[in-house]
């Protein structure tokens, strides 16, 4: 009887105790402009030929699962610092784009300039276009990969190793400092297979390509500022692998083609990738960096309160192409300078004819 009473007490201590927890507790709900919209600006000019597109949009509630507005109606130009002006015409709804021939230039500054329909002004500070990124050297070696997935069994994720090639770049310091850039990889890969040739004649053979954006698998953009070295591709050895890479459980054939295109940055644009890449890394570790809203270069004109988000980016594009042929067996590589001027599709085939980039191997006709 003793015991059944001390059980109830302890019971009843219990129960005031996580009770008294619960007091001392103030709920704060926080005050959230939801009805106020401000601009969003994605826009991107480089020493390429045009035309450059600036996107204009505006900040959605959050939770609200909608595309975010266009911000349509808009005045918008550039400015460069010898006081020329360039005129964007809009296009498609907050799709603003330069003239054709407009290419920036190296040394150059530039300044974005929006002047919405109701009168809101807003401006970029200045954007230096930095010199070209020089690659010094480029290497493969055989590692692996990990990728996530769901789980069948439950709501985990799991992790999967692959093995493959990873690629690594090494550029020319400037001024005895890592040049600052992000990078943007893509894959080519071929495949041949002989067609239904109705019983007359030999099968047609057919030419295959997949071209696919790859940078999201080394799932870093942007240079290291103390190093002149990063990975810019892993590309999975099976091919039942490629799938889990965005592309096609196929037979290619080797070699593999990477295409890589290297925007030098200035030290703001730098910092806002860098930024952005540090939010996307954290795993919520105790000493991860505190998600705080990614810098931007855009400023209103009139209000300082007025908050807009985004960046206008001005950048040199350096663009380089490889061959890449792998022995696992011995963990070398061959890599071989590669280039094209032909437009290459997402993904295509022809009939008796090789695509004008198409790599010739032993044993394909």
């Amino acid at each position: 009887m003793d015991r059944h009473n001390n059980k109830q007490l302890l019971r009843l201590a219990a129960l005031v105790i996580i009770l008294g927890l619960a007091g001392c507790q103030d709920v704060y709900i926080p005050e959230l402009n939801v009805e106020n919209n401000h601009l969003v600006v994605d826009g991107l000019i480089t020493d390429q030929p045009g035309p450059h597109v600036v996107n204009l949009g505006y900040t959605g509630i959050y939770g609200e699962l909608r595309h975010r507005r266009a911000a349509t109606g808009a005045t918008v130009f550039i400015s460069d610092s010898g006081g020329r002006e360039i005129q964007l015409q809009e296009f498609y709804a907050g799709q603003y784009m330069t003239p054709v021939g407009f290419s920036a230039e190296v040394g150059e500054s530039y300044v974005l300039h929006i002047r919405l329909p109701d009168g809101e002004e807003y401006r970029s500070s200045p954007q230096e276009v930095r010199p070209p990124v020089k690659l010094e050297n480029i290497e493969a070696r055989v590692g692996s990969d990990f990728q996530y997935f769901d789980s069948n069994i439950s709501d985990r994720l799991y992790q999967r190793e692959f093995i493959g090639k990873h690629v690594y770049i090494e550029t020319t310091p400037q001024k005895e400092a890592p040049p600052l850039f992000r990078f943007n990889t893509r894959l080519l890969l071929q495949y041949a297979f002989s067609g239904n040739g109705g019983g007359q004649g030999p099968p047609p053979m057919n030419y295959c390509w997949e071209y696919r954006d790859i940078t999201k698998v080394v799932r870093r953009e942007v240079s290291r500022p103390e190093s002149n070295r990063i990975r810019t591709a892993f590309i999975p050895r099976s091919p039942e692998e490629m799938r889990h890479y965005n592309f096609p459980p196929r037979t290619y054939m080797s070699p593999k083609v990477i295409m890589m295109e290297l925007y030098a940055l200035n030290k703001e644009s730098h910092n806002y990738y860098l930024n952005k890449y540090n939010q996307l890394s954290d795993e919520g570790h105790i000493f991860d960096p505190i998600a705080a809203q990614l810098p931007s270069n855009i400023e209103s004109v009139g209000d300082p309160d007025n908050q807009a988000f985004g960046l206008f980016e001005a950048s040199a594009v350096s663009k380089r192409g490889f061959r890449i042929i792998m022995n696992y067996r011995e963990n070398t590589a061959a890599i071989y300078p590669w280039s094209t001027t032909a437009h290459i599709s997402t993904s295509g085939c022809l009939v008796e004819e090789r695509p004008p980039f198409w790599i010739s191997l032993p044993g394909i006709p």
